[in-house]
């Protein structure tokens, strides 16, 4: 029996990009608790039913949200230098990686004149610590900024990952990626959009105006992170932390929610409905991604 019904109606539901096959499947997360609103596991495909303007769609498959793969990225480069801000950065990565706990996976990288991988996707926090604790400034490099987010989420990130976000912290220093016309930067943003991943910046400014301050937030707005301005390194740890614990909170609310990828009606409907079978639970929500509120 359908105990309970929720309809979401959107401009367009974007549909999973990672495949010629999948340009058929949309993506839905599903918050599902009881009657105390805790989240209710165990659900499968059986238990759900989701359409589009009426049509029933195929449910592929339903899975709790995966914890989150975070890619840390740090501007290494001139003005960090400039800022005296090395103990300050590697404190603040030590205070992050104490604030998110396992199971989040977390890679390190620098983007101060190039992209270099510290540490790969892990959970091991002592190794995180260790390498954040050999990362040295390079005076004169600009911050790849750009090209950073391009390449590791193509090279570093699994294709159809569930939850990925980037963590930044930038400087109002010289971007050094390769030129991208108007095109180009809106294609990038699109992509991040797509594929549901959210950039978190804390940029360390104390002259504002540069183009790093203008499409960091841009970012931050288009993907639902986190955007913070700071004007001294010492405020880096503190900053950090506090991103982290809002990361936390965020991820508290959206672990109540499924994952639902289902096989999209030809032609694609704009009103979204899903219902759910199963005795003492109930459908709270319905979302297109994880952004933040």
């Amino acid at each position: 029996m359908i105990r309970f019904a929720v309809v979401l109606v959107v401009s367009a539901l974007l549909a999973l990009p990672t495949s010629a096959a999948a340009q058929t499947l949309g993506q839905l997360f599903i918050e599902v608790t009881d009657a105390s609103g805790q989240f209710v596991p165990g659900l499968t495909p059986a238990d759900f039913s989701v359409q589009e303007d009426g049509t029933e769609a195929g449910i592929v498959s339903v899975e709790p949200v995966a914890p989150m793969k975070i890619a840390f990225m740090i501007d290494n480069g001139d003005r960090m230098v400039e800022m005296n801000a090395l103990n300050a950065l590697r404190d603040g990565m030590q205070g992050f990686l104490d604030a998110v706990p396992p199971p989040h996976e977390i890679s390190l990288f620098t983007i101060g004149r190039n992209i270099q991988r510290r540490v790969d996707f892990t959970t091991d926090r002592a190794e995180l610590q260790r390498s954040a604790g050999e990362i040295f400034l390079d005076r004169g490099a600009g911050a790849v900024v750009l090209d950073g987010i391009r390449e590791t989420w193509e090279r570093r990130f699994e294709d159809d990952e569930p939850f990925p976000v980037f963590v930044m912290v930038l400087t109002d220093g010289t971007e050094s990626s390769g030129n991208y016309n108007e095109n180009e930067y809106v294609e990038l943003i699109n992509e991040l959009i797509n594929n549901s991943i959210t950039v978190h910046v804390v940029l360390l400014s104390s002259r504002g105006g540069s183009a790093i301050n203008q499409f960091a937030l841009n970012l931050t707005e288009n993907t639902g992170g986190i955007y913070e301005n700071i004007a001294a390194a010492t405020g880096i740890e503190q900053m950090l932390v506090s991103v982290a614990d809002r990361m936390n909170a965020h991820y508290e609310n959206v672990s109540k929610r499924y994952r639902v990828i289902y096989e999209r009606p030809d032609p694609p409907g704009a009103r979204i409905s899903a219902s759910l079978r199963r005795a003492g639970a109930n459908i709270t929500g319905l979302f297109v991604g994880l952004r933040m509120d």
